[in-house]
């Protein structure tokens, strides 16, 4: 994005003078207080669009395997990416929209003669789907592994804990976290096979993505059987981060006969509500408390999402946020998780615990006070 039209985006001309109009005679500490907020906005603005950054996700003439990628956000990372130069293979149940998406990949292309796309139909519940995936990927890509892979798959359908059947909440644990976890494990057990050293160049840094939400930082209300589900993404992404680095490791002594192919990185981003068909169908079963509860989140559209998340990959950072809304959800949760900037994400952490000291009791005084007026879920509210 051009850095005048986010100037006038975010209205931030307007934003600063009426902070300078408000706080010119207020004490010193809420001063402070301010002057730390305006900087904590004005950097995670800046970092969002990739003021100053360069490029650690150059993705032209690579092949990425994007997973859900017939539909939503999957669909639109996909085109980006078809954009950007990439050679993308798209995976999902549905053969019939995966034929739709490589067609528009292909007129979405940067160089549609050099480029080539490739669509697998497949169930990644079941992890030797995920293993057949990665090979046909690798057989079809000239032998050479995938340089990204992408997890999108996924599905939410809200309800309170109680009232949605214990089958239900497997399902979408099932969908959303082990489709995920079955497509890492057979990804890493590929990149990270040992290779014998040789004279020829090294192989480009490869990438393994997630796509979670968050709610895997701030769970709300009626979200029960699709937020722990995201939390577990949240949690096996950072203990792969750890991890890799063994690998990592061993990658720079390329005398080893031990060593992988390439060095990888782990991302994941964290969407809010997202203006996709699924979307639609998450608002039949939506309790309306949650939709209350909720009301911060505006939603984006899946190309929107697909940009900001491309943007922080570029950026090179760990854990992506789509939103300033999001940004501050992920400050107050960080805790050990590796930071994408320490003094960025500390200052986010400042101001995010003490913007949840408020925002955690309004969320709890909201949903009692909605039980006291309105009982039970589908029962006659009281008179």
């Amino acid at each position: 994005m051009d850095p005048r039209e986010l100037i006038a985006r975010f209205r931030l001309p307007e934003l600063l003078s009426s902070l300078h109009s408000s706080y010119i005679n207020t004490p010193t500490p809420i001063l402070g207080a301010s002057a730390l907020l305006c900087t904590i906005i004005a950097y995670t603005i800046a970092k969002m669009f990739g003021f100053g950054s360069r490029n650690e996700f150059n993705v032209d003439g690579q092949t990425v395997v994007v997973t859900g990628g017939s539909d939503g956000m999957g669909k639109a990372v996909a085109l980006e990416l078809s954009a950007k130069g990439a050679h993308v293979i798209v995976v999902a149940r549905t053969v019939s929209k995966l034929q739709t998406t490589v067609e528009e990949m292909k007129a979405n292309a940067a160089n549609v003669l050099r480029q080539r796309f490739h669509y697998i139909g497949a169930d990644l519940i079941d992890p030797a789907e995920c293993e057949r995936v990665i090979a046909e990927a690798t057989a079809w890509n000239s032998g050479a592994a995938p340089d990204v892979v992408w997890c999108c798959a996924g599905f939410s359908r809200p309800g309170f804990f109680v009232d949605v059947p214990i089958q239900e909440h497997r399902r979408q644990m099932d969908t959303i976290y082990w489709t995920a976890a079955n497509t890492a494990h057979a990804t890493l057990r590929n990149w990270l096979d040992p290779v014998a050293p040789s004279g020829q160049m090294k192989t480009p840094r490869r990438h393994l993505i997630f796509t979670c939400s968050t709610l895997a930082f701030v769970p709300i209300a009626g979200y029960s059987p699709y937020s722990p589900a995201k939390a577990a993404i949240r949690s096996l992404s950072d203990t792969l981060s750890q991890e890799i680095e063994m690998y990592n490791g061993a990658y720079t002594q390329r005398h080893r006969s031990d060593a992988p192919a390439a060095d990888v990185r782990i991302h994941t981003v964290f969407p809010m509500g997202i203006l996709t068909p699924g979307y639609d169908n998450e608002q039949k079963t939506k309790p309306e408390l949650t939709k209350k509860l909720e009301e911060a989140d505006k939603p984006q559209t899946p190309s929107e999402v697909a940009q900001i998340s491309i943007r922080g990959l570029e950026r090179g950072e760990y854990l992506i946020t789509t939103n300033f809304v999001g940004a501050v959800m992920k400050g107050t949760a960080l805790g050990p998780s590796p930071k994408n900037s320490i003094i960025g994400d500390t200052m986010l952490s400042w101001l995010s615990n003490l913007v949840f000291l408020q925002v955690i009791p309004d969320l709890r005084s909201k949903t009692f006070a909605w039980g006291k007026q309105n009982g039970l879920p589908n029962s006659t509210p009281a008179s």
